[in-house]
């Protein structure tokens, strides 16, 4: 999208003019660009193009949704990074040339302009193709280009529309369309889609990686969503719900394994990141930076936060402020069974595949480590004789930095985590270094959500909407809901998708259109108690569920030492990548920057 691209393919044109007898002659055996997407054959291999721009990384093979997860209140990434700075606002300092926003920028926009090159160039072939088969591959590619453009508004708000390839100078004089213009136009769109689907008879799931009716819903209710149009998103998401071919994985951590994908048990799993298993790569890093450093050969540098573990109740159902049975001093004890399966705390049993040679004692392709932050020592299982060793050594030791470990990326380093590491997506089947677990983009559970949620705003508050959350609950092993006020409804559905979608890349979209965003992600970054022996107090919630540690601050690790500061309303977007001001003068910076 950038002037340097286009000049280089003028001056590469202008230097095959000197060739241009040769390159007048039509290919004897090949499609040219003016031909190409004549036929099936060459319409399913472009769109495959477009699928693999939807593959959005950041950086290398880790999931780009899964990096910006670390720049909100749930999670970090090791200080001084981009995720970290943007995170941080006004203490960063975030900057118009951040290389997390700028990618975001560059990988959506890769992914309309694919899509947008697809649909455009089908039409050189629409007669030669049965228009049932033809309106199904157009209908994948507007669904794509409708992902594509509902990320780019949640980062960065009005932005520059095309729906064909544009000129050179389209691009260098675009303006910004309003999001609800653009929203008005891709629900056409969707719903076009929706009736290509139906009419092709497109199965529930084609893959776990390709788009279909129930996709193309669940994106016009997100879609929705970011308008506050919660009509449309209930209808949409009510849609998908009465069709009947959808339920969820009786087995929550199933859907983070490669087996469980495959399997995809209800369903559940409706448009995932896929990773090949036939080539080594690409891979999917999520795990290798959930890793701690306690277990051989890892790279732990993102991690969970307060603020995301104290969402999850107690197994009661209450939230921790209001528990009997929470207790500070265990913290991992009698909770809702998503925090295990999502985050490890200490006291944890990790069970990691951390290498492809079998080092006895502790290593027999998988380790088993005890997730240990309060002494020098590592807690490894042995496998010859069934028990567990005392490992001298922990660089996730809460005492490491007295003890002169400079380099502290750990789950308590100064530059590191808080005293918690991912569990989410780490499949001990799987070699850590070369997972192949596909990160999931949209699941069913998240329509139910998204139902009750726009139901709930709605104030249309019936037995569909306790069903739809408590279905998730159950799940969970959760009680169900018996609440029926709006306010109180609202509360626990947003709680509900903290707990649900921990580490799944949607936190940023909710933040922003519940417009929470600033206050959640301020104030200084602590984490568990710094000494078990002086449990930190629980936080404090207000009524959005933001949790408040000010009682209990010189309890809790606090070493990163960082205080987030996001309250200046210009947080409620990211800045436009300045390249893009810097070629299209026209494009206006958004607010502030």
């Amino acid at each position: 999208m950038k002037k340097s691209i286009f000049i280089l393919l003028s001056i590469t044109a202008l230097g095959l003019s000197a060739c241009q007898k040769f390159l007048d002659r039509k290919p004897l055996d090949a499609s040219s660009a003016s031909t190409f997407l004549s036929n099936q054959a060459e319409m399913e291999q472009g769109l495959i193009g477009v699928y693999a721009s939807a593959m959005w990384v950041f950086p290398n093979n880790t999931s780009l949704l899964f990096a910006i997860e670390s720049s909100t209140d749930h999670a970090m990434k090791r200080g001084g990074n981009a995720e970290d700075l943007v995170a941080m606002g006004d203490g960063g300092p975030f900057l118009v040339n951040n290389s997390l926003s700028i990618t975001a920028w560059n990988q959506a926009y890769k992914l309309v302009q694919r899509a947008n090159q697809q649909i455009t160039g089908m039409e050189n072939g629409k007669a030669n193709v049965n228009a049932t088969t033809f309106n199904r591959i157009k209908a994948e590619a507007q669904v794509l280009r409708a992902w594509g453009y509902l990320h780019l508004m949640t980062w960065f708000g009005d932005v520059p529309f095309y729906k064909a390839p544009p000129s050179v100078n389209e691009v260098l004089s675009a303006k910004r369309t309003p999001v609800a213009t653009i929203i008005a136009d891709l629900y056409k769109d969707v719903d076009e889609a929706v009736a290509a689907f139906d009419a092709a008879g497109t199965a529930p799931v084609q893959a776990l990686g390709r788009v279909n009716k129930a996709v193309a819903l669940g994106i016009k209710a997100k879609l929705a969503l970011l308008i506050k149009d919660y009509r449309t998103a209930a209808t949409a998401t009510k849609t998908v719900i009465d069709g009947g071919l959808y339920t969820l994985n009786p087995n929550y951590p199933n859907l983070f394994s490669l087996a469980g994908q495959t399997t995809n048990a209800g369903r559940e799993i409706l448009f995932c990141q896929t990773y090949p298993t036939d080539v080594n790569e690409p891979q999917n890093w999520g795990p290798i930076l959930g890793v701690p450093r306690q277990v051989t050969n890892s790279q732990s540098s993102h991690f969970p936060s307060q603020a995301l573990v104290d969402q999850f109740e107690d197994r009661s159902g209450n939230r921790i402020d209001a528990s009997l049975t929470y207790d500070p001093a265990n913290p991992r004890l009698n909770r809702d069974r998503r925090l295990a399966w999502s985050i490890y705390l200490p006291g944890d049993t990790m069970v990691h595949f951390a290498s492809k040679t079998p080092a006895l004692p502790y290593n027999n392709l998988r380790e088993r480590t005890i997730f240990n932050i309060y002494s020098n020592v590592r807690r490894k299982f042995i496998w010859n004789t069934g028990v567990y060793d005392n490992v001298t050594g922990n660089n996730d030791w809460v005492g490491a930095q007295a003890a002169g470990i400079q380099w502290q990326v750990s789950a308590t380093g100064n530059i590191g985590g808080v005293g918690y590491v991912w569990n989410k997506y780490n499949d001990s089947t799987q070699y850590t270094f070369e997972s192949k677990v596909g990160y999931i983009l949209l699941r069913y559970a998240d329509i139910l959500l998204m139902y009750a949620e726009a139901k709930i705003e709605l104030n249309e508050i019936d037995a569909t909407v306790l069903t739809a959350i408590n279905a998730v609950r159950t799940r969970a092993g959760q009680p169900a809901v018996l609440i029926n006020t709006q306010a109180a409804l609202r509360t626990q559905v947003r709680r509900e998708r903290a707990v649900e979608f921990a580490g799944e890349g949607l936190r940023l979209f909710d933040l922003r259109r519940w417009d929470i965003y600033g206050k959640a992600n301020s104030g200084p970054i602590v984490g568990i108690s710094l000494d078990p022996a002086v449990p930190a107090a629980r936080p404090v919630f207000d009524a959005d569920n933001v949790p408040d540690y000010s009682a209990s601050i010189n309890q809790r690790i606090r070493f990163r030492n960082q205080v987030r500061n996001n309250a200046n309303a210009k947080y409620k977007l990211w800045p436009i990548p300045q390249p893009e001001i810097d070629n299209n003068p026209g494009l206006i910076q958004n607010a502030g920057w």
